[in-house]
């Protein structure tokens, strides 16, 4: 398809379960948001997918919207999408877990949500979605490291970070410095970044934001572990599954492996390890909650990743369309397309 296409589907006779009660539906591939709006405003089209709007411009429709009592309704989905940041290990500096937990201690990630999202997108514990039946934020397992400057300031006081006249920490004469990588463009991103250098430095740290274009940063930075501190994207998985490519220590990618590994943070933890294989092979469901829940404790007591928020699938959709639902997860919402009806 061509930009500016469109595509044309209809009732499929041979479906094997209920007909579809909407007898055709086009899809329109339209790039700019601003178009697209006023696609929607004059009614040329009458929703927008899943795909068509980041957070911030949502946000903003979401306000027209309801100030101007426009027919639709745009809706904010929590979904299995989990915004970190990656840890680079062979970084002198973070290979101290003191460090590490000073970064997460040092986050307001509640703020966060609330200044830059609204409220609409969830703060993350670790890895896993509240979607999952595999969640869990039990305090025995979980640690939350609610944000706390003077937490974070007496870590680095233990680690040999001491303030210096400037306001940032040094040890042996090394400033507690830091690079800070994601990709280029992404505003959402690049307003977290800021957000998040001007916290840290509140605790000392110095952090120096330097992106790329998505293809360098996934193909080279973050893979090869070229970003030197902190690496900020998003992992996405469906419901009950194995962790292994992000987790265990076979997963760290390096040149022998071709660099496909996606354990990006070079994390190894043996007990991680024989967890992830115990996993793989237990049928019992009771028992691999059991199992999950002792990665995620060695998860947030090592803090390899720094958690920053669980990502809302974003939709529009007008007021009378009826059964609509986005699962939140890798399935689109066309898997039920045959249930909605428009009143």
């Amino acid at each position: 398809m061509n930009l500016g296409d469109h595509l044309s589907f209809g009732v499929n006779p041979h479906f094997y379960g209920a007909p579809a009660h909407i007898k055709k539906i086009i899809f329109k591939l339209i790039p700019n948001t601003g178009t697209l709006e006023a696609n929607l405003r004059s009614g040329t089209i009458d929703m927008i997918s899943t795909l068509g709007l980041a957070l911030d411009q949502a946000l903003v429709l979401d306000k027209k919207v309801k100030n101007e009592k426009l027919p639709y309704e745009v809706l904010f989905t929590p979904s299995v999408t989990y915004e970190h940041i990656d840890l680079n290990l062979d970084n002198p500096i973070l290979k101290d877990v003191k460090v590490r937990k000073a970064l997460l201690f040092g986050m307001n990630r509640d703020e966060l949500a609330l200044a830059l999202f609204e409220g609409r997108q969830q703060t993350a514990l670790h890895f896993i979605s509240p979607k999952d039946p595999w969640f869990t934020s039990d305090s025995k397992f979980v640690q939350p490291y609610r944000y706390s400057r003077n937490q974070a300031a007496k870590l680095l006081d233990e680690a040999g970070w001491l303030m210096e006249p400037d306001g940032i920490r040094a040890k042996g004469g090394k400033k507690l410095s830091l690079s800070f990588m994601t990709t280029a463009g992404n505003k959402t991103r690049e307003l977290v970044q800021v957000y998040l250098q001007e916290q840290w430095k509140q605790v000392g740290i110095e952090v120096t934001i330097k992106n790329e274009p998505a293809r360098v940063f996934f193909s080279e930075s973050a893979k090869k572990r070229k970003y030197g501190g902190l690496a900020m994207f998003a992992w996405v998985s469906s419901p009950e599954t194995s962790p292994r490519p992000t987790l265990h220590s076979k997963s760290v990618s390096n040149e022998k492996n071709g660099w496909s590994g996606q354990n990006w943070m070079n994390w190894i933890n043996p007990q991680v390890d024989k967890n992830i294989e115990a996993l793989e092979v237990e049928f019992n469901p009771k028992k691999r909650v059991e199992i999950v829940a002792d990665i995620l404790k060695a998860y947030t007591e090592d803090v390899p990743v720094l958690p920053l928020y669980y990502r809302s699938d974003i939709t529009v959709i007008p007021k009378n369309l009826k059964n609509f639902r986005v699962p939140g997860h890798q399935y689109p919402e066309t898997n039920e397309v045959e249930t909605w009806t428009l009143e």
